[in-house]
């Protein structure tokens, strides 16, 4: 029998015209960081899908049994559902889900891509033994850290599989590879506070694609989880501008 979806995790549909915006949430985490955003761009009438990207919203120990290509997958199925409804089409994409949006934007027509604190490398030093520690160490707890300075709250978990981790770092490492074959326009937002992902992830995205359209913004009041912080209207608002601006 499937494990039941943790309240708040259920993915967000908004019906509305042919702008469609896909929204694709963070490691570990779920739709709910997004749908604040996803209100925003209801707003507009714009058609949103924000899905639940598989291994994610259940349990930990469901996300250990998934690769990085079936969190791609998830994307990508809800990528060509949109292009069914929709004529122009945004990926945007918070922490690994922008990681995600870039690895669609490489391979697939997208008419703009907004990747917010977007990973291609980790704060986090233990991250890197992963491949090594997993099979001794399933599970590690997550960083005490806060992800949001505001006082709010998100729903994610509270341990992460270690596999999970080494999952993640190869998806950054194809996605490294990936850069150069987007030509779509971007817009990058990154916080120099981040505790979670490095800030030269962004710095490194911004140089290697081949977007003509580009741009680049740092902010300087948050920290990882740019949808939910105390800058998080500004985040909406260079969201707003760059769809409007190619629609």
């Amino acid at each position: 029998m499937p494990e039941k979806i943790i309240a708040g995790c259920e993915p967000i549909i908004y019906s509305g015209n042919e702008i469609g915006c896909l929204l694709i949430h963070g490691f570990t985490s779920c739709p709910f960081e997004m749908r604040l955003l996803a209100k925003n761009l209801q707003k507009k009438e714009y058609t949103v899908r924000v899905p639940l990207i598989s291994g994610h919203g259940v349990s930990p120990y469901i996300l250990k049994k998934t690769k990085w290509y079936d969190w791609f997958e998830s994307a990508k199925k809800e990528l060509f559902l949109l292009r069914k409804q929709c004529k122009k089409i945004f990926v945007i994409g918070l922490s690994m889900g922008g990681t995600l949006a870039l690895h669609l934007a490489a391979h697939y027509e997208v008419d703009g891509v907004a990747v917010l604190a977007p990973g291609l490398y980790l704060k986090n030093k233990f991250a890197r033994l992963s491949d090594i520690i997993y099979p001794i160490l399933k599970f590690s707890e997550k960083n005490s850290t806060p992800d949001i300075k505001a006082n709010v709250k998100t729903i994610s978990y509270n341990k992460i599989p270690v596999k999970s981790i080494s999952e993640l770092l190869k998806l950054f490492r194809h996605v490294k590879n990936d850069l150069p074959d987007i030509y779509a326009p971007a817009l990058i937002i990154y916080s120099k506070f981040d505790h979670v992902v490095d800030s030269k992830s962004s710095i490194i995205i911004y140089k290697k694609i081949s977007s003509r359209e580009k741009r680049i913004l740092e902010l300087n009041q948050s920290y990882h989880i740019l949808t939910l912080d105390v800058e998080k209207e500004k985040v909406f608002r260079e969201i707003e501008i760059f769809i409007k601006q190619l629609s």
